[in-house]
């Protein structure tokens, strides 16, 4: 070993001793006094915690309610106070099909076994 390694362990020896000279002495923490009440306190509050538990899980036996009663939306009818807008001048025209090649142009008629409400005629094509 070199001098200069064993000057340097001897310094930082010398740092290590000045540095536990100015460290305060540690103790070890002193077990904290158990209350006597601390465990009481524990088995009351799981008391408490279960007993709230079983009251909520008890089906409430009191009064009964009457069944409610179910409104039959099928049977209401609401009209908007607009619907008059929907009423178009020439709509009987819109809900037929002209006949195409008839020799007076363009005659609504009304499409076979279809009722004005139903579906589109386009889907239904008949085949040729």
């Amino acid at each position: 070993m070199n001098d200069d390694d064993r000057e340097l362990r001897e310094m930082f020896a010398r740092l290590r001793r000045e540095d536990h000279a100015h460290v305060p002495p540690f103790r070890l923490p002193a077990a904290h006094p158990v209350s006597p009440w601390a465990m009481p306190m524990k088995v009351a509050a799981a008391a408490a915690v279960i007993l709230v538990a079983v009251v909520l899980a008890i089906p409430d036996s009191g009064q009964r309610r009457p069944p409610v009663q179910l409104v039959d939306l099928g049977d209401a009818a609401w009209h908007s106070p607009t619907d008059f807008l929907l009423s178009t001048p020439g709509r009987e025209l819109l809900r037929t099909m002209p006949t195409i090649g008839s020799p007076r142009g363009w005659t609504p008629i009304e499409p076979q076994g279809l009722s004005p409400a139903s579906e589109s005629i386009r889907t239904r094509r008949k085949p040729s």
